[in-house]
């Protein structure tokens, strides 16, 4: 069979709250808010590495300021620094055990080094922490697909799904475990309801796999 491709998407976080420096200190150029926003700008654009400067700048003033810590883990993901991306997850569970993104992040970070058994270990823990996160329960799906552990993978796709039902990329992903497991039908279902929901990518895979069109060309959208 070809390959099929999940689909990981990182979140990032937003809003946190920063420490009131003292009056008697000097002001710096830019507040740690600031550098914050900056980096998240950075962020979206696709500038990772000058995302990474921004949260850097972050650290210096409030160094134990753990979205910060993980975001600044993400942005190092994205350049295939997943080394230095669990690094900096590492500090922030050390500083917050019950940080659920962290735990997740790491996980990402983990499976892209292909450590799948320490992956599951982090989703895991988050589900332990918070079980209504849909996108944990997609991210534990990408590990028990890479486990060959299909039955467990479509379970978890399946609850993420459930907690948020039109989650395109959980539709999309589930479609492996039922097409390597001999499920057809089901996964070319949920191809067709990825594309549906807006997931692109989900077009080849109903051409290669199922022998349909895109349901995009037959179904255009009013």
């Amino acid at each position: 069979m070809k390959t099929i491709l999940l689909l990981i998407i990182p979140v990032l976080l937003a809003l946190p709250a920063f420490s009131q420096k003292a009056a008697t200190q000097p002001a710096p150029k830019k507040t740690a808010l600031q550098h914050f926003n900056a980096g998240n700008q950075k962020f979206k654009s696709g500038k990772y590495t000058e995302a990474i400067k921004e949260y850097s700048e972050v650290l210096k003033q409030e160094p134990e300021h753990i979205v910060t810590m993980t975001n600044r883990g993400i942005a190092r993901d994205r350049i295939l620094d997943y080394r230095g991306a669990i690094a900096d997850f590492d500090k922030a569970l050390a500083l917050d055990p019950k940080h659920v993104e962290a735990w997740v992040s790491r996980g990402l970070s983990k499976y892209n080094l292909q450590d799948y058994k320490g992956a599951l270990i982090d989703f895991n823990t988050a589900v332990s922490i918070d079980q209504l996160q849909a996108r944990t329960y997609n991210n534990r799906g990408l590990v028990r697909f890479a486990l060959k552990d299909y039955r467990s993978a479509i379970i978890d796709y399946g609850r993420a799904i459930t907690l948020q039902p039109n989650y395109a990329e959980a539709y999309y992903n589930r479609g492996a475990p039922r097409y390597t497991s001999g499920d057809i039908s089901g996964a070319c279902e949920d191809w067709v309801k990825a594309e549906k929901l807006g997931l692109k990518e989900a077009a080849q895979y109903l051409k290669q796999f199922c022998n349909q069109n895109s349901t995009a060309a037959t179904n255009p959208t009013k």
